[in-house]
C-alpha cells in the first residue's frame, strides 16, 4: 500500500506560529503533529509514503528522516487545494493508497481502516457540516458526497483519511475536475472528483471514526493536546516545583519554583522558573519567568517574562488585573 500525506498548508489561521514552522510540525502532547502521524502507521507494509511540500518544506524532510520508510517528495508550488496536492502526490504511484491529511491526528487502526474491499471515506458526525466535506449515505454506502455545502444534507463529516482501491482512479478523477475547472472556493476540492467518481459508477463506503483531533488552529490545537496527554502524559518529579497530570515535559527542560498543570506541553530545553503553567503548549528552547499562563502556546525559543506587583488594599476592596 501507498500512503499520501499532504502538508502543504500555510496554516494561516495558526499564525504567528506557523511564520517560523509549518503546521505539521507544530508541537503537541510532546512531538510534532507530523510526528503523531508517522508513529502511528508503524507496522503498516507501506511501499511509497510520498509527502506534499509547501513552504519550509525542507524542515518536513529533515523531520522525516527520523523515520525508516520509503519517502518520496512532491512540491505544491501553487496552493490550488486539497485535490491539487493528492493530484502531484499520486504521481508515479500505482494500486491500494491511503491519504492522510497533514493537520489532523486520528486514533484508528489503519490495518483494519484498510483491509475493505472497497473504497472507504472516514466521517464523523459534527455539529457543524457547512465547515467540512459532507456525505451522506445510505446504510454504509456512499451515495452522495459535497465540499462545504450551505444546506447540507447530513452531518457526517470527511475527516481527512481516505483509501483508495486504485491511486489511478482518483488521480484521473482529480485530473478531469481540473481539466473543466470544476472549483469550490476557487480551489480543486478532493470531494469534487469523489462525486466525480460516484457520478460514474465508483463505489465507496463509509467508516465512523470516533478519535479525530483537528489541529488546524490554536483553540483546536490546545484542545488536541488536553485529549493526548490522557495516553501520552510523561513527566519527572521536579524537586521544587508542583507538577499536576496530565503533563508532557522534556527531561531536558529546567523548572524550578513553578506550578506545571494540569494539560501542560513543554518542549527540550524550556526553562521555567517562579511561574505557572495550565492548559498550554511550551515549545523547544522557549524561556518562562514570573509569569501566569493558561490557553497559551509559546513558541520555539521565545521568551516571556512577567513580574510580581506591589499592592496596598483597604478593606472589602476589589481588585481584578486583566
Amino acid at each position: 500500500m501507498n500512503i499520501i500525506i499532504p502538508v502543504a498548508g500555510e496554516g494561516t489561521r495558526l499564525r504567528p506560529h506557523t511564520h517560523a514552522v509549518p503546521k505539521s510540525l507544530l508541537c503537541v502532547a510532546g512531538k510534532p503533529i507530523l510526528g503523531h502521524i508517522l508513529d502511528h502507521l508503524e507496522g503498516l507494509d507501506i511501499s511509497t509514503l510520498s509527502v506534499v511540500l509547501g513552504e519550509k518544506g525542507d524542515s518536513v524532510i529533515d523531520f522525516c528522516k527520523k523515520y525508516p520508510y520509503k519517502f518520496k517528495y512532491v512540491i505544491q508550488e501553487e496552493r490550488l487545494g486539497l485535490g491539487h496536492a493528492i493530484h502531484l502526490g499520486a504521481q508515479g504511484l500505482t494500486g491500494a493508497t491511503m491519504v492522510l491529511l497533514g493537520d489532523a491526528i486520528i486514533d484508528v487502526d489503519y490495518r483494519s481502516f484498510c483491509s475493505s474491499d472497497a473504497n472507504v471515506l472516514a466521517v464523523k458526525e459534527v455539529a457543524d457540516p457547512q465547515r467540512f466535506g459532507i456525505v451522506e449515505a445510505k446504510g454504509d454506502d456512499v451515495v452522495y458526497v459535497e465540499e462545504k455545502p450551505k444546506q447540507p444534507r447530513s452531518n457526517l463529516a470527511i475527516v481527512g483519511l481516505y483509501y483508495f482501491q486504485s491511486v489511478e482512479k482518483i488521480s484521473e478523477a482529480i485530473n478531469y475536475i481540473m481539466q473543466k475547472d470544476i472549483r469550490t472556493k476557487n480551489e480543486y476540492q478532493l470531494t469534487d472528483a469523489l462525486r466525480h467518481l460516484l457520478d460514474t459508477g465508483e463505489k465507496f463506503r463509509i467508516a465512523k471514526i470516533e478519535q479525530w483531533y483537528d489541529c488546524g488552529t490554536a483553540a483546536s490545537l490546545l484542545d488536541t493536546n488536553r485529549h493526548l496527554l490522557k495516553k501520552t502524559q510523561h513527566y519527572t518529579k521536579r524537586g521544587n516545583s508542583i507538577i499536576i497530570p496530565p503533563v508532557y515535559i522534556a527531561d531536558s527542560a529546567r523548572i524550578t519554583e513553578a506550578v506545571i498543570g494540569p494539560n501542560v506541553s513543554i518542549g527540550e530545553d524550556v526553562v521555567i522558573n517562579s511561574s505557572i503553567v495550565k492548559d498550554s503548549i511550551i515549545n523547544n528552547g522557549a524561556k518562562v519567568e514570573n509569569a501566569l499562563l493558561v490557553e497559551s502556546i509559546i513558541g520555539v525559543k521565545a521568551s516571556v517574562k512577567s513580574g510580581y506587583k506591589r499592592l496596598s488594599v483597604s478593606d472589602s476592596s476589589v481588585v481584578e488585573f486583566p
